[in-house]
C-alpha cells in the first residue's frame, strides 16, 4: 500500500488529527501523520504520552481496511513487530512486551496504540506508535514507568526522519503481508522475541486482573496466561505487568 506523509510541527495528538481529518485522506492508501510535539499526546487506557519537541517520533498511519480483514484485533502487534524489525535491521536486540510495547534493557522503548471505526463494509484504522529516540536520560526520568530511548542506549544521536522512514517502508511491507494471511506470519517472530515468557505476569484486561505464567502467543495475536489451577487463560488484550516477587 502506498504511504502519503503529512508532516506537523505541533499537534495535540497525531490520533487526535487522524480521526478528524480522516475525510480528506485517500481510503485507499495509507497516510503517516507525524509532529514534531504534541501537547497532549496520549497512549493505551486514556495514558498520557509524555512527547517533548524534536527529540522523539510521534505518528499514526491512518488507513481502510475490509470488515472481513482477519485478525484485525492484532494490528497494535504488527506495528510492534515492524519496528522491531527496523532496530533488528540496525543491529539491535529488542523485547515484545506484549501486546504493544517495544523494549530495551527492560525499558519501554515504544508504545502502540489502535483505535477503529467500523463502517457498514469497511474499518477505518487509527494505529498510533510513540517512539523515544534522542529523549534525555532527565526527560526519561519523568516517565511513570522504566523508559529509555534509542540515544541512551546506544550513546548516538539518531536520525528522526531516517527512522521514519524505515519503519513507513516496513509497516507497508508488513500490512500487505497482513491483509493476506493474517497475524499468522508474525507468529513465531513475535512469540521468539516476546518479554517475560516463562514468568508469572500480572495482566489487567480492562475488567479483571489476572495472574499467571507467560506461556506463549497465539495463532491471532492474543495472550496465553498458565493459570495457577492449571488452565490456560486467553487474553484479547491487556496491560501486563511482572508479578512482584
Amino acid at each position: 500500500m502506498e504511504v502519503m506523509d503529512i508532516q506537523l510541527d505541533s499537534v495535540d495528538s497525531t490520533q487526535t488529527y487522524a480521526q478528524q481529518n480522516q475525510s480528506d485522506f485517500d481510503s485507499k492508501k495509507i497516510t503517516c501523520i507525524s509532529a514534531e510535539e504534541q501537547t497532549k499526546g496520549r497512549g493505551r487506557f486514556k495514558r498520557e504520552w509524555r512527547s517533548p519537541k524534536g527529540v522523539n517520533l510521534y505518528t499514526t498511519f491512518y488507513f481502510q481496511l475490509p470488515r472481513k480483514t482477519k485478525h484485525l484485533g492484532s494490528l497494535c502487534q504488527i506495528m510492534t513487530c515492524s519496528f522491531a524489525n527496523v532496530l533488528i535491521k540496525e543491529g539491535i536486540c529488542p523485547k515484545i512486551k506484549w501486546p504493544n510495547d517495544v523494549q530495551l534493557s527492560g525499558k519501554k522503548l515504544s508504545g502502540t496504540l489502535c483505535e477503529t471505526s467500523f463502517k457498514n463494509d469497511t474499518v477505518d484504522i487509527f494505529l498510533g506508535i510513540g517512539i523515544n529516540v534522542n529523549m534525555s536520560i532527565e526527560d526519561l526520568s519523568q516517565i511513570d514507568q522504566p523508559a529509555t530511548s534509542l540515544k541512551a542506549e546506544t550513546n548516538k544521536e539518531w536520525d528522526r526522519k531516517d527512522l521514519l522512514e524505515k519503519l513507513k517502508k516496513q509497516f507497508a511491507s508488513d500490512l500487505d503481508k497482513f491483509i493476506k494471511d493474517g497475524f499468522t506470519p508474525f507468529h513465531s517472530q513475535f512469540e521468539n522475541l516476546l518479554a517475560y515468557i516463562g514468568e508469572t505476569v500480572e495482566c489487567f484486561d480492562g475488567e479483571k486482573k489476572w495472574t499467571g505464567i507467560c506461556h506463549s502467543i497465539t495463532n491471532e495475536g492474543q495472550l496465553n496466561l498458565y493459570l495457577p489451577n492449571g488452565e490456560i487463560k486467553t487474553l484479547q488484550t491487556g496491560d501486563l505487568e511482572v508479578h512482584p516477587s
